[in-house]
């Protein structure tokens, strides 16, 4: 009796276990995310090190991109805010394997980073990297809704690309998923977020699509007053010169940097660029896929439940992005965390799609050509069109497309 009841609690738990598998993208989708996961702890453990080494002089720091916002601290706090695009002042006080850093995000992103000047380096790291740890778990309970499978985002590809370079991709990712999921009950802090999100700009081309949709005038409102009012802020703390600079700098130091070919950077302006495109059509491509994806936005937003409409978002705003690096993934992860459990069990097609979209930093990061840097965007485009589609065949069916 005993060994029967024991093998009906281990019935249970599997077919507790297997519904769960099946509620998130699918058996191969879940499969590909837990090899994932297994990968990435043993890369994290590789490159452990360099990750959790926190010198307290930027001279013996490893070559990622937090010293560059930790430099543009220093120089703001010193009064030399506008110099900070002018590339030889601002590489001048960080060691050689910061050679190729540059600052090119607008001014009132200092109001955000100027802090970390005060700090040695160390110190600004371990603050830096314990508050983007913050953000992929409060991602992973918000966007995945308590799902068990939704924790996988802290050993996933895109948590060890931004642990390896220390971006803000994390924090763009949650901003944005929170300020879509407010604007409906709470126009005002969506607008909020959203404001702050302008200090990364190129991510925010799909968001005014989704509320206009929606309807959330108000939270558009919000968002320009917003911002508005921290470029007011900025100029109170640091003075119109940096704005001054900055707009300069779009014809020079911006343009020069796109029009370059990077291995990590993953956008349609660089993919049509190292397929050997010249700068007009990689051009016309970009403005392409930016329609595209609004509206593909604009048909998920009238046509879907409010949170897949927001997944779709996510991976459009990724897709539309005029500046997406490899370390920008966890945009593409939440994304996926929210749309995998929508009309689930997946085709398993989709399925693999997905999850090699789940898996793509590790390609670019592993590889480091040219062609392999296209392998994400061509990705991303495919399970854009085919999670789109896939939702809206299905949501007149409530058994397959859940209301949440």
């Amino acid at each position: 009796m005993m060994t029967s009841l024991a093998e009906t609690g281990k019935d249970i738990a599997l077919t507790d276990i297997d519904r769960a598998i099946r509620r998130f993208g699918g058996r191969l989708f879940v499969a590909g995310l837990v090899l994932a996961a297994l990968f990435t702890a043993f890369l994290i453990d590789l490159r452990f090190g360099r990750i959790f080494s926190f010198p307290l002089d930027v001279a013996n720091a490893s070559k990622e991109d937090l010293m560059a916002f930790w430099r543009a601290g220093v120089m703001s706090l010193q009064g030399d805010a506008a110099a900070l695009y002018d590339a030889d002042r601002f590489r001048a006080g960080l060691p050689p394997n910061g050679a190729g850093l540059l600052w090119l995000n607008p001014p009132h992103f200092l109001l955000l980073v100027t802090p970390l000047g005060l700090l040695p380096y160390g110190a600004a790291k371990a603050i830096w990297l314990a508050l983007s740890i913050a953000a992929f778990a409060v991602l992973a309970r918000l966007a995945g809704r308590g799902h068990p499978f939704a924790w996988l985002i802290l050993l996933s590809p895109a948590m060890f690309a931004h642990l390896l370079v220390i971006q803000a991709g994390p924090f763009v990712a949650l901003g944005l998923f929170c300020a879509l999921s407010l604007a409906r009950r709470r126009p005002i802090a969506a607008g909020l977020l959203l404001a702050l999100l302008t200090m990364k700009p190129q991510f925010g081309l799909m968001a005014p699509v989704f509320l206009a949709a929606t309807g959330q005038w108000r939270a558009i409102v919000a968002t320009i007053t917003a911002s508005f009012g921290l470029v007011l802020l900025s100029i109170a703390f640091f003075g119109i010169d940096p704005w001054i600079a900055f707009v300069q700098s779009l014809g020079g130091a911006h343009s020069q940097h796109a029009a370059t070919l990077h291995v990590d950077m993953l956008t349609i302006h660089q993919t049509a660029g190292k397929l050997g495109f010249d700068p007009l059509w990689r051009s016309i491509g970009q403005f392409a896929v930016v329609g595209v994806a609004a509206l593909v936005v604009w048909v998920s937003a009238r046509r879907l439940p409010q949170n897949f409409a927001i997944g779709v978002t996510l991976l459009a705003s990724a897709a539309a992005s005029p500046s997406l690096w490899v370390y920008d993934w966890p945009l593409v992860a939440a994304g996926l965390i929210i749309l995998c459990r929508a009309a689930a069990p997946w085709p398993l097609p989709l399925q693999a799609l997905a999850a090699a979209l789940w898996t793509a930093p590790l390609i670019s990061l592993g590889f480091r050509t040219i062609e392999s840097s296209l392998v994400a965007p061509a990705l991303l485009a495919l399970v854009i069109g085919a999670v789109a589609t896939h939702l809206i065949a299905a949501r007149d069916d409530d058994t397959r497309l859940p209301t949440q």
